[in-house]
């Protein structure tokens, strides 16, 4: 194949352009190869045991039986927690029974001492109506029961008088004094008040001695909780 000149002038200007672009390549290459240093940066070697540890291959056998063995145990739980509760319940039953007995016990101990006492004063009454019928009979000092004539007298239906003295007074007066009086079911009078209207005098040394002898007298028990009645002292002078 025939080049024209034109075609070689065009070859031979691009070759020499190549050329002179690949000299100043590698000079300026050159200039920077010996500013780069090397740098060399040492890099730790760790050494570490990668062996994974083997994962446990459960079988569907062993899967049920632990699932199994769960169930056991909280079946022990509950029974555990029911046997705690019936003991609970024992010692609450137990507290409470001995709470009872000692209720028992102590209202037997406290009517037992009731009744000792009633029976002391039962007899204490007997010893007083005997000393004051020993001294009335000593003083020759007559006395009536509620159906006879008396220095004193008592109106308290279906209660008979234990112990009633006869007036034995020094005021310098006489009359009637008349008592109005409240008794307990025990024979012992609670309550006594001057009646105005049904006494012949008001003379304070008469009254006052009628309410002295009140405190020394007593009946019989009775039915009700407590009873009217009246007591009579006849003054004579």
């Amino acid at each position: 194949m025939k080049l024209s000149p034109s075609d070689k002038a065009l070859l031979i200007t691009v070759f020499g352009a190549s050329f002179l672009v690949l000299v100043f390549f590698f000079l300026g290459v050159k200039q920077y190869q010996g500013e780069i240093a090397e740098e060399f940066i040492e890099i730790p070697v760790i050494t570490q045991n990668l062996e994974e540890p083997e994962e446990e291959t459960k079988t569907p056998v062993q899967q049920r039986t632990r699932i199994s063995n769960r169930a056991y145990n909280s079946s022990e739980l509950s029974k555990a927690l029911q046997e705690e509760d019936e003991i609970r319940k024992a010692i609450a039953q137990r507290q409470q029974s001995s709470v009872e007995n000692l209720n028992e016990r102590t209202n037997n101990q406290l009517n037992a001492l009731q009744e000792a006492r009633e029976a002391a004063l039962e007899e204490k009454k007997k010893e007083v109506q005997a000393a004051i019928e020993a001294r009335e009979d000593a003083r020759g000092i007559k006395k009536k029961s509620a159906y006879r004539q008396s220095t004193v007298s008592y109106n308290l239906v279906g209660r008979t008088a234990i112990a009633l003295p006869n007036p034995v007074y020094t005021c310098d007066a006489f009359g009637k004094v008349v008592i109005n009086i409240t008794v307990n079911d025990k024979g012992v009078i609670v309550k006594k008040a001057f009646n105005k209207n049904a006494s012949t005098s008001a003379n304070g040394c008469l009254i006052d001695q009628a309410m002295k002898y009140l405190n020394r007298a007593y009946f019989d028990k009775g039915t009700k909780a407590t009873q009217l009645g009246s007591v009579t002292f006849d003054f004579q002078g």
